[in-house]
């Protein structure tokens, strides 16, 4: 349990997830007023983002501990 509320908490102090986060909530709320979208699709996007987001950090975790490993 700890081990997942300090991935949660690291996810949410990542400065790229809060502006990938910002971007995609007001693009879904511009897109909001012209084309209503399900709030399926809404979820399905969020889920997609973190998803991407967590793979993009473990990928920079990994390269920055092989940097490390060469120094």
């Amino acid at each position: 349990m700890k081990k997942t509320l300090d991935f949660i908490w690291t996810y949410l102090k990542d400065w790229k997830n809060i502006l990938a986060h910002t971007f995609m909530g007001l693009l879904i709320l511009a897109i909001g007023f012209y084309l209503p979208v399900k709030p399926v699709y809404r979820i399905i996007l969020m889920v997609l983002i973190i998803v991407l987001n967590t793979i993009r950090m473990k990928r920079s975790e990994s390269k920055s501990s092989a940097n490390e490993e060469e120094n």
